[in-house]
């Protein structure tokens, strides 16, 4: 089953009453997910509902065309602006909520970041001398069929596609007219969530999908300092891809090697960081290194095929490449891939299946 298309134009609040009115189920799905979820780490609703708010104000102090947007999801789907709040921010929420899982990890949240492995080729390595780029992209099991493609037209910035949650303005991965493309693995370092007042990830998501050229796309991230760890693969169709670690204050750039490079959940570069996903799941330290290896055996060159049949790997299962939830993990906490994707930036065509790509077909889309 192919993941849903939404088309959007128009001002950000009609944008919004669109997505909100037509995803209402699934944005209500989703809330509850993570609603779930924070509930498990040992907060309380009212503490949910109190720090959403919140968070509320916050995007409308950061970017007010982003709130209006959130704004219209809310009153297309009939709920309040706090859920939608809790969906656009569930990155920046997860330090102030996880309480009890805090504590129980000596003051570091153990819970799981978004798991993901992902890579770039350059073009001069590609069978098809284009620029290509993709993940699996691992996380909450609650999230399957809630799932959701926005592609955005607009007269003031970039046209871009991007893969989402629904209920959230922004996304995770995607690109735009430019063939500027990004693809995010989330990471965990001492540090993170101590300074909230810094721009969310999914405004800075969004900001990149608006960049004329790889070098805007690199400002948004390393103009200033971030809430928390993330990674950012990031290219430009015609040209090039690289890495950009960040910490929320020390950022590193990784090239690819002979062509490709590939990224998982951990700091590679330690240098003034403190990375601690590993304490958390260590899966990522030969998901990394297996994907490298598996793409670099292929004995027909590298293409999208090439790297489908990678993605759906199934060694060090159910926390492999291409993952599955564990029964052993509370239901609310469980992670599986959620969608596999092969982003071709010259073509700007996107290839995405809807759960773990082995047992799920790729449904191609196209800006």
């Amino acid at each position: 089953m192919a993941i849903r298309c939404l088309e959007l134009n128009g001002t950000a609040y009609a944008r919004g009453i669109k997505h909100g009115q037509e995803l209402a189920e699934n944005i209500r799905a989703n809330v509850k997910t993570y609603t779930n979820r924070f509930l498990l780490g040992g907060t309380t609703i009212e503490k949910i509902q109190t720090e959403a708010s919140k968070w509320a104000v916050r995007f409308q102090q950061h970017d007010e065309e982003y709130y209006e947007e959130m704004k219209g999801i809310a009153d297309g789907a009939d709920l309040p602006i706090s859920h939608i709040s809790l969906l656009n921010a569930r990155y920046e929420l997860s330090y102030t909520l996880y309480t009890n899982e805090a504590a129980a990890a000596n003051a570091i949240p153990s819970h799981e970041p978004e798991g993901c492995t992902a890579f770039g080729v350059q073009p001069e390595y590609t069978t098809t001398g284009h620029t290509i780029m993709g993940q699996n992209w691992d996380w909450l099991e609650g999230l399957l069929g809630n799932m959701c493609l926005l592609k955005v037209t607009s007269d003031e910035h970039p046209d871009y596609l991007i893969l989402t949650q629904a209920g959230i303005v922004s996304g995770m991965i995607g690109f735009n007219e430019n063939g500027v493309g990004l693809c995010v693995n989330g990471l965990s370092s001492h540090g993170d969530g101590q300074a909230l007042h810094h721009r969310p990830f999914h405004i800075r998501v969004r900001d990149i999908m608006r960049a004329q050229n790889l070098n805007d796309a690199m400002k948004v991230i390393l103009s200033t300092d971030r809430v928390c760890s993330t990674n950012w693969l990031i290219g430009q169709s015609g040209g090039d891809v690289l890495d950009i670690e960040s910490s929320a204050t020390v950022a590193h750039a990784l090239y690819p090697v002979d062509g490709l490079i590939t990224h998982g959940n951990h700091f590679i570069n330690r240098n003034g960081i403190t990375s601690e996903f590993e304490r958390i799941a260590p899966c990522s330290l030969y998901r990394t290194p297996r994907l490298d290896k598996l793409i670099r055996q292929s004995k027909n060159g590298w293409d999208a095929e090439t790297f489908k049949t990678c993605l759906k790997d199934s060694f060090g299962a159910p926390k492999a490449i291409c993952r599955y939830a564990n029964p052993a993990d509370p239901e609310e906490a469980r992670t599986v891939t959620v969608a596999s994707v092969i982003m071709n930036l010259d073509t700007l065509t996107m290839e995405i299946s809807d759960g773990p790509p082995d047992n799920n077909e790729y449904y191609r889309h196209s800006l």
